[in-house]
């Protein structure tokens, strides 16, 4: 029995000395996991807990070069065996490329991975100030990492959606390193994005909905050809998403007025959810800046409100036939085709606010009118409820009235004939 557990002891020993000596060498996690300087050990700890090239066979030799097999750093770091140390600029973006440029190498990897990053990035502001001889611009390891870099579905990832804003704004909320760039309009280049995004609509679908289709930075500006949208591009960049908006706007009469087109009244990145309080040109209307209430021969400022006034009695219409069909149904009445028709009076309301990206009175009437047709079919059928509730009520009165003089007379009957019993007995 200990003979048989001794044998197989030996041959377990075997097979992992075996398997260690099928790994290539690596003197560079050994070396630098010991050095005291945390810029040197911390890299090869990062390497050595969790990265996706670790993970899929790749060493340090692959990046830096040198002689992994060999123990003594001037033999390691030997350029003759192509050692290069630590890819700086250009040279970041030429180590990456060696890999994720080379369509066949990357098809044993992730077949489905793009392989023109690089040349996307040559297009970018960033990979053109590269080349310009600006060091301080991000490259490939400003968003991926250089150590430790993970899949970018990892939700650990500085690239996974969730993280994309905070990983752009360590450069871009850097009022220091932003300092001297310039937006096209000679403008300082600002540093306030993040915290704008993070009031806006886009953001809070993303963290608070959980919804990952939502936009960050790089669905607007691109990741790897990372460029501002220019003017002519914003509504374009804006229509990816908003297709049919993009498309009202396209034939409306600001579109050949405001080269910003969406930005102009919605803003870039602290994009707020809309209400109709923004159209007009009172109160918190977002029409004043180019029309106004007192020239009463303005016709934008004519069409702005009545299209915001159309907009608000149809949804005061609807609100008010939900409540008559809630308080119906609570009282155990069948609404279900009132509702159906409350939503799509609902799908009307939607389908103006559309349209008036148009900025064509005349097409958002006839929607806003179909839609108070059905608000006005429901608040009817909601009246009737009401009706047959109190004609229920009254009929249950009169029932429970009726129950009680039969209930009455039945005890004076009863008391009665106990009369006459008693005096019989007598």
């Amino acid at each position: 029995m200990r003979r048989g557990l001794c044998v197989q002891f030996l041959v377990a020993l075997v097979l992992v000395a075996a398997r260690a000596s099928a790994q290539p060498a690596n003197s560079c996690l050994t070396c630098h996991a010991t050095q005291q300087d945390a810029r040197i050990a911390s890299p090869a700890a990062l390497f050595s807990q969790q990265d996706v090239h670790r993970e899929r066979g790749f060493a340090c030799a692959d990046c830096h070069g040198g002689n992994p097999a060999a123990t003594a750093k001037a033999q390691a770091h030997d350029a003759a065996k192509g050692y290069k140390g630590k890819p700086t600029g250009p040279q970041i973006i030429a180590t990456c490329a060696r890999c994720h440029s080379d369509a066949e190498l990357m098809r044993r990897f992730a077949p489905k991975q793009r392989v023109d990053q690089a040349t996307e990035y040559a297009t970018s502001v960033h990979g053109k100030r590269l080349a310009s001889g600006d060091t301080n611009v991000a490259t490939c390891v400003s968003c991926h990492g250089a150590h430790g870099i993970r899949l970018v579905s990892d939700a650990k990832s500085p690239v996974f959606p969730t993280n994309v804003a905070t990983t752009c704004a360590n450069c871009h909320a850097d009022a220091k390193r932003m300092a001297g760039y310039k937006l096209p309009d000679g403008s300082p280049l600002p540093t306030h994005q993040l915290a704008d995004y993070q009031t806006s609509v886009h953001y809070n679908a993303l963290t608070k909905g959980n919804d990952l289709s939502a936009p960050t930075c790089n669905d607007c500006h691109g990741n790897h050809g990372a460029v501002p949208p220019g003017v002519g591009a914003i509504a374009n960049v804006c229509g990816s998403c908003h297709a049919v908006f993009a498309e009202k706007f396209a034939t409306s009469v600001h579109k050949q007025i405001f080269d910003k087109g969406c930005v102009e009244c919605h803003s870039n990145h602290a994009v707020q959810k809309p209400s109709d309080a923004m159209l007009g040109v009172t109160g918190k209307g977002i029409c004043q800046p180019c029309h106004t209430a007192e020239d009463k021969g303005d016709k934008g400022a004519a069409a702005a409100e009545t299209m915001r006034t159309e907009f608000e009695q149809l949804k005061a219409a609807i609100d008010t036939s939900h409540a008559l069909i809630a308080r119906v149904k609570n009282a155990g009445i069948e609404v279900s085709d009132q509702e159906l028709a409350l939503r799509e009076a609902a799908t009307k309301l939607t389908l103006a606010h559309t349209e008036m990206h148009a900025f064509e009175p005349t097409l958002v009437a006839p929607i806003i009118a179909d839609g108070t047709k059905i608000a006005a079919a429901v608040d009817v059928a909601g009246q009737k409820g009401v009706s047959e509730l109190e004609f229920r009520r009254r009929g249950l009165a009169w029932s429970l009235a009726a129950i009680v003089l039969v209930v009455v007379g039945l005890a004076l009957k009863v008391r009665q004939i106990d009369q006459r019993r008693q005096k019989s007995d007598v």
